[in-house]
């Protein structure tokens, strides 16, 4: 084991950071979570590294940051850990997807891990760790099915629908406007212009999950399409792994929260593939913690960025 390690792991809806040392000492703290394009993506990350590891103090052996939002290419990588490695006591650092961190923390033999909050990712491992699988996520722009935000986006399209004579759902119409402050041909213009909208977007999920419970149909709808999407996930990661009965589907995230609908509908559709949940009681930021801890990444290595200095 390291003597000290310092580690991140999260999103859209926060990132959490964690101190270990040989002696026990531990510090945990929250940070303010971003979605790609609000802010300078290689300034934030290096100086959110920095000031944790200040705070923490003396030689750091090893930084790890799992995050949702990855650099875009070689040289933001690059410039994050030439940043970090001057301008702190950090001797080496790991630079990768919350995937990896979930994955590390949920699946101890072959499976998949699927991962949704604001957004969504998932990681398999399979052929006895042998190998790794990376699906679905993307980002808000082009991808993440059955995210948060998906969801939202969803019940707000169902919403204005309604307005306009489209279809859609007039309960969700009503309790958007009401969850947003606004008048109904006003909703889309004040969702666009709030100073976090893809955050908002996502938090209306809860709202979401609460109609489907009480009756919504359309809500109920929303839900069950991201249920099927879910699926979708876990049984094509098993075949891409050769998995068996025994390949372990593990959720984890806000919108897979076990007492949530949509995790309750997936366990449903889980069964008929011969597949169910497996809870593995630990957080991404555990995986996070347990990467901070490895000799080398092992199975991971093809997704993690490692730099020393």
């Amino acid at each position: 084991m390291l003597k000290k390690v310092i580690f991140f792991d999260g999103g859209g809806s926060g990132i959490r950071a964690k101190s270990q040392s040989e002696n026990g000492k531990s510090i945990t703290k929250n940070f303010a979570g971003f979605t790609p394009g609000e802010l300078p993506l290689v300034d934030y990350l290096a100086n959110l590294i920095i000031g944790f590891a200040g705070e923490v103090g003396g030689t750091i052996d090893r930084a790890v940051l799992a995050v949702a939002t990855l650099p875009a290419d070689d040289k933001q990588y690059g410039d994050i850990a030439k940043t970090v490695l001057a301008k702190s006591q950090i001797t080496e650092i790991w630079i990768c997807s919350d995937s990896v961190s979930s994955c590390a923390a949920a699946i101890e033999k072959d499976g998949v891990v699927i991962a949704a909050g604001t957004g969504i990712t998932a990681l398999a491992v399979g052929r006895n760790r042998s190998m790794i699988h990376s699906l679905a996520g993307d980002g808000f722009l082009i991808g993440d099915e059955a995210s948060a935000y998906w969801i939202g986006k969803m019940a707000l399209n169902s919403a204005l629908r309604a307005r306009d004579g489209r279809g859609g759902n007039q309960e969700l119409l009503d309790v958007a406007c009401k969850t947003f402050g606004s008048e109904p041909y006003q909703l889309p213009h004040s969702v666009h212009q709030l100073d976090r909208p893809v955050h908002a977007i996502a938090e209306f999920a809860k709202v979401v999950n609460e109609l489907a419970a009480s009756g919504n149909s359309a809500a109920l709808e929303i839900l069950n399409s991201a249920a099927d999407e879910i699926v979708l996930i876990a049984t094509t990661a098993k075949r891409k792994c050769g998995g068996d009965s025994s390949f372990q589907v593990a959720l984890i995230g806000g919108v897979l929260a076990a007492e949530n609908l949509v995790t309750k509908l997936v366990g449903k559709k889980l069964k008929a593939h011969g597949l169910s949940i497996h809870a593995s009681g630990k957080s991404s930021l555990d995986g996070a913690g347990a990467l901070a801890n490895l000799r080398e990444p092992g199975v991971f290595a093809p997704l993690i960025r490692t730099f020393t200095k």
